[in-house]
């Protein structure tokens, strides 16, 4: 099965070190974003890393709406797109035979939309999990292919789920994709009646307010927007302080 693998960051940089394990699948080429596209990423692939170290061609792309003949051309039987912050055209979705696949971290259909992560530590999740889907024109909501648990402890920071959703995401590949490439997989519909769509954050919401946030507010704050994430913080008399990582005490 030949396979066109679409990703700017460490989630997609790690699967496809898992999916080049696999026998019966051939990486065709990865397409990611070049330097010059405003589209920011906020958990790109470290510095020691670079996606032409995989040796498949690599294309740097501003947006890949932009790039409907490239995709065509490559003539891919299945494009997984992993780790990816701009929206793609409909038509694009129908060009692969095998389909369109996207991962996502949240148990679809709860938590569809942004910020997954950042808004399941927020909703103080502690149940989540990855997600396997076709792409379509809405979001997140394709046929599901599979899904892994995790947990999210109480003192969990974000990256402390990002990398379990890394390796919830390795066992769903193992799992999913050479069923995928034998057409012997399920295509499960979301349950409509169960969906949830998380809110889109800005950097105002990274704003603790200390005369209405309740102490909880304030530590799942801080947890959520930790590292990779710009921080949580407080402004105070034009100055701004981040908080990085804090710690609750019962007091006696």
């Amino acid at each position: 099965m030949r396979i066109l693998w679409i990703s700017a960051n460490k989630l997609g940089y790690e699967l496809l070190l898992e999916t080049q394990k696999l026998q019966n699948i051939s990486i065709i080429g990865i397409v990611t974003l070049s330097e010059d596209s405003p589209t920011i990423m906020y958990d790109p692939i470290e510095k020691d890393n670079s996606w032409y170290d995989f040796g498949y061609p690599v294309f740097e792309v501003t947006h890949i709406n932009e790039e409907d003949n490239l995709i065509k051309r490559m003539h891919a039987d299945l494009v997984i797109m992993c780790g990816w912050r701009q929206i793609v055209n409909e038509e694009i979705f129908s060009v692969p035979e095998k389909g369109f696949i996207g991962f996502h971290p949240t148990l679809l259909p709860y938590g569809r939309g942004p910020a997954p992560i950042i808004n399941s530590i927020l909703y103080g999740l502690r149940e989540s999990g990855i997600t396997m889907f076709y792409v379509n024109k809405e979001t997140d909501s394709g046929d599901i292919i599979g899904q892994e648990n995790i947990t999210i402890a109480s003192n969990d920071y974000a990256i402390d789920v990002y990398n379990k959703i890394i390796q919830a995401g390795k066992i769903l590949i193992k799992k999913c994709l050479p069923l995928v490439a034998l057409d012997e997989n399920v295509r499960i519909p979301q349950n409509e009646d169960r969906t949830f769509y998380f809110p889109k954050r800005t950097i105002q919401d990274n704003e603790i307010d200390l005369e209405n946030d309740n102490l909880d507010t304030i530590y799942n704050k801080i947890r959520a927007f930790s590292y990779p994430y710009k921080g949580a913080f407080i402004l105070q008399n034009d100055k701004k302080i981040t908080i990085w990582k804090a710690d609750v005490e019962q007091l006696k």
